[in-house]
Order: C-alpha cells, then structure tokens, then sequence
C-alpha cells in the first residue's frame, strides 16, 4: 500500500465507493425533499479512506458573506415577513497520504447555510464538508439534482446586511477570524493591530466590528 501515491488511493476509493442513496427527509408537506445525509456520505468514506491510508479533513474556512435576509407570505390578506440568516463560505478540504503525509491534495468547496435561528454558519459548514467529500470520490446519489427544479422563495437582503455577533466564540476566535480576513486581503497584521490599537485586552466585540468593516458589513 505504500507505494500507492495519494492520486492512486483517492482514484481507487472511487472505484470501489458504493452510491450513496438519499435517506434524509427534509422539510415537510409540499417542500419536503429527499437529501444525502452527512453521516451516510462520512459511514460511507470512513473504512474505505482506513483502507487505502487516507485521511480527510477541513484545514481551513473562510466566511465570505454574513446577512439577514428577509422574505414575505401573504394568506388571507395577511402579509407575514420572515428574518432569515445566511451564511456562505469557503472550505478547503484535504486529503492525506498517511504513508507520507506531506503528499496531500486540497479541495475548495463553498456551501450557503440559511436557518430561521442561528445556526446557518453550522450547516454551511456541514454542506461544505460534505459535498466535498462527495465531489473529490465522486460519490453518486443515484439521480440527478438538474432534473428537478427548486421552489421559488423570494428572499431580499435586509436593509442592512451585517454578521450576527456569537458571544461563544470569544474574543480568541474573533481574532483568528480577523487574521483571517487580513491575510486574505493581503494587510500586514501587525501594522493593522498597531493602528487600530490590538491588545491582548481587545474585547470580542471589538474584533467583531473591525471583522464587519472590512467586510462592509458595518
């Protein structure tokens, strides 16, 4: 096996991945929809990547778009609005040879999470890895998405897009989201904390609004 190069071992467990049927039931009444779970698609991955002596797993995210979104129903004359929070973002997936792990290849996948409450972040997330997963062993459902068309929501930003503040993840979390957001855009993060006055008493909420302002989400 250790002669195999992770192309090989990744182009073998597609050759044996078996279809993973869509055994989740989402929504109910006219919008119910069949859909892959996250735990089919991983119970069918895992022995197969223990075999071949691959390992797979989410290196880094990147939220590219935080908002509240609006929508309306009208029944009876009656106009409803509904809030709604999206969160769209980037995940770079990599796969490792075990036998030589610093051979390894990358997958970037992007996935929107929307949910009434707050957790549009954590199925974002979830979708990512698992379409990920799904695209790099070429993981068939047995039907085609394309040959069915979605409902229509008719969905608007609200009229001021912004992130919504987690107080869980700290201030050491905002940090490393706002570092994050630095280096993609290529800003010096010292000269940046310097200027803007970073410590190590910098609240959460204070790294919050400066994640907000180079997102243009303040």
């Amino acid at each position: 096996m250790s002669e195999l190069n992770i192309f090989q071992r990744m182009a073998a467990i597609s050759v044996e991945m078996a279809t993973v049927g869509k055994n989740l039931t989402v929504g109910d009444g006219k919008n119910k929809y069949k859909a892959v779970s996250e735990r089919d698609v991983i119970d069918a991955v895992k022995p197969l990547e223990a075999k071949y002596g691959v390992y797979s797993y989410p290196i880094s995210r990147r939220v590219l778009e935080s908002n509240l979104l609006e929508s309306e129903s009208t029944y009876n004359g009656n106009t409803t609005k509904k809030t709604t929070f999206m969160t769209r973002i980037e995940t770079t997936y990599r796969f490792v040879n075990m036998d030589k792990p610093d051979e390894f290849i990358e997958i970037i996948s992007f996935a929107e999470g929307i949910d009434p409450q707050d957790k549009g972040s954590g199925k974002a997330m979830t979708y990512a890895d698992k379409y990920a997963l799904m695209k790099a062993y070429k993981i068939s459902t047995g039907d085609d998405p394309d040959q069915e068309a979605s409902q229509p929501t008719e969905y608007k930003k609200a009229e001021k897009p912004r992130m919504i503040f987690n107080p869980n993840m700290g201030a050491a979390g905002y940090r490393n989201m706002l570092l994050i957001e630095l280096e993609h855009r290529g800003i010096d993060a010292k000269a940046y904390g310097a200027e803007k006055g970073l410590s190590k008493e910098t609240t959460a909420e204070r790294y919050f609004e400066l994640i907000e302002e180079l997102m243009g989400c303040a």
